[in-house]
Order: structure tokens, then sequence, then C-alpha cells
């Protein structure tokens, strides 16, 4: 068998995944960080810049401290692609609480196991079916205090909830956090059996973003932009 080895370009200083979005708005806050499409008939999209962007993800993050959840928790995410996974991933990851990400196409039953076996807190589901679904198994699933749906406005109804919260008190987990914690759990087919939940830590997303940047900066660069169709939930989609 042959091997490859290829040597590493560098050790990343964050300690968190949500470090950059914070970085970013402080460095360079008008710099275009997101294009979101824009309502109306004709395709057009928006520019958030970089501290707009991290504005929304510290409102959010607010919002999930008012509502309970805090580090460590598990929060879920069943959504397809779309702006406010990526807004609901950061602000997660900001308190320190762990990403759980089911695909948009998942049954009743795959969506009742990863809610058990990751032990979530919290779901943020985006459509009236995915709302069903959760409905369906939520006896089955103690642990769920919380479901917020996109559909249901629940980036207003959160930001709305954590005004009271102090900024400091986000910042504050997100300085605590250390690259070995836990950020997201992504339950695999595997090869046999009921999905495998995979532990990924900072530590992971921040090495493969790191040597993703540094390694392909003819992609990745200030003139370079991505367009993200690839589902989110998949680990690949948010090293992007």
């Amino acid at each position: 068998m042959r091997e490859l080895t290829i040597p590493s370009l560098g050790t990343p200083t964050e300690n968190s995944v949500a470090r950059y979005v914070f970085d970013n708005a402080a460095s360079r806050p008008e710099h275009p960080a997101i294009r979101v499409p824009a309502d109306g008939d004709e395709p057009s999209w928006i520019d958030l810049t970089s501290a707009e962007f991290a504005d929304q993800v510290l409102h959010v993050a607010k919002g999930l401290l008012a509502a309970g959840v805090d580090t460590g928790d598990r929060v879920a995410l069943l959504s397809k692609t779309r702006y406010e996974w990526t807004l609901f991933d950061f602000a997660i990851l900001a308190l320190g609480a762990v990403v759980v990400p089911i695909y948009e196409t998942s049954s009743a039953e795959q969506v009742s196991w990863i809610l058990t076996d990751s032990g979530a807190k919290a779901i943020v589901l985006e459509s009236a079916g995915h709302a069903a679904i959760v409905e369906e198994v939520r006896p089955s699933v103690p642990m769920l205090e919380h479901v917020w749906s996109l559909a249901g406005g629940a980036v207003e109804s959160l930001t709305t909830a954590g005004r009271p919260i102090d900024a400091a008190e986000v910042h504050k987990r997100l300085d605590a956090t250390v690259p070995g914690d836990l950020a997201s759990i992504i339950y695999t087919s595997g090869t046999t059996g009921r999905p495998k939940g995979c532990e990924l830590t900072h530590a992971n997303f921040l090495t493969e973003v790191f040597e993703i940047v540094n390694g392909l900066d003819d992609l990745f660069n200030e003139r370079s932009s991505t367009l993200l169709f690839l589902p989110i939930a998949h680990v690949f989609g948010r090293a992007v």
C-alpha cells in the first residue's frame, strides 16, 4: 500500500471556529462576508459585511442563551442549505455549544435517532414538513426542550428574546472555548445499522480551514467568492 504524507502548513491560533466571525468584523468590518438571495421576482443578491454578519451571530447567540442553551448543549439543525444555517451554526459555536446537523431529507426514524443519540436540547428546523416530523417523534425525545422554525421567524424571535442579555456573556463563553472542545456531531450512514455520530472538535475544523486557505490561495483569497450549493449539513460544505 502506498502512503502519501504532506507536511502541515502550520497551526491555527484561534481557539474557536466562531472566532473567525468576530476577528473578521474587527479587522475588516466593511468587507462583504456573505451574499444572500434577495426577495423578489428578479434574481439578485444582498451583501452582508463582516460587521453585519458578526452582529447577527451575536444577537442569535444571545437569544439562545436567554432560552437556556449553554456551553456543551447539543442543538440540532434540520434545514436545506441557506444563510440561516450558517448563522445558527456560528451562533451555537460562539456559546461553546455543539451543532448536530440533520439532512433535510431525513426520515422521522432518522430524526428521532439523531436527536436521542446526541441528547439534543433544541432543534432549529426549516419548514412545516420538518416541523411535522419533529412533532411526530417528540414524545420519544424527552431531552428536547425547544423547537424553533425558520419559517416561523426563529431569527427574529431569538433576537428579541436576547436583547436583555449582555454581549459580554457570549464573548465570555467564546473566550473559554478551547480547540479540543467538541464543536459538532455529524451522523454518517456507517456500514451497518443506525447512523454513527462522528465527534468533531474546534481543532478539527480550525486545522482543516487553515490548511485549505493556505494551501489553495488561488481559490480562497480577497478576490474570490464561493457559491455554496452542497448540503451544508455535510462537513465539507461547512469547511467552505
